[in-house]
């Protein structure tokens, strides 16, 4: 039996705090809401809804249910569902809709997060040859439902927040850099 390959240290640190970055609340969802929307993003790729869509010329002619591993809201399920299955082909219609469908802006970057983050994290242990990580335990504690003030509209669709608009009370997107090392 071969054994697992060896990873350096330094990357085997920031891939746990991957991990337990989704175990923590966010800004506008538990700990417990982020550790399902990432259990939904592993399910994604085997249900037979999104399947359909993606071989379909149109995922809009494609109704139905998604098959589903947990008990999220209609409208989380749907953009985890198309964020990790079909990203290419979400147009802005169908981010109004979800919008309209009672997520808030933030409750969908948040989401987006999650999945982006989940799928990488499980892309690397498939391309090192190890099974994904289980997911953590859940941690405690509340979000932030902090939204920055300076937040303008941007790219895809949502608003977002450039280096210089960030105010003193909103949450450093950088910590310990400085503008120039950013870019």
């Amino acid at each position: 039996m071969d054994s697992p390959p060896t990873i350096r240290e330094d990357l085997a640190a920031a891939l746990e705090r991957a991990w337990l970055r989704i175990a923590r609340p966010g800004t506008w969802w538990s700990g417990a809401q982020r550790i399902a929307i990432a259990a939904e993003t592993r399910n994604a790729p085997q249900c037979g809804l999104c399947r359909e869509r993606k071989a379909s010329l149109s995922p809009f002619a494609i109704t139905g249910e998604h098959d589903v591993a947990g008990k999220l809201p209609g409208p989380v399920l749907e953009v985890v569902h198309r964020v990790r299955t079909d990203s290419g082909r979400l147009t802005r219609t169908w981010y109004e809709g979800v919008l309209a469908s009672g997520l808030s802006d933030t409750q969908y970057v948040e989401i987006v997060g999650v999945v982006a983050t989940t799928s990488a994290l499980d892309t690397f242990s498939r391309g090192i040859g190890v099974a994904p990580t289980p997911l953590p335990p859940p941690r405690p504690g509340e979000p932030t439902r902090h939204r920055p003030a300076r937040a303008k509209p941007g790219i895809a669709w949502v608003p977002t927040l450039e280096l210089p608009d960030v105010a003193d009370a909103d949450p450093d997107p950088y910590p310990g850099k400085t503008p120039t090392e950013v870019f």
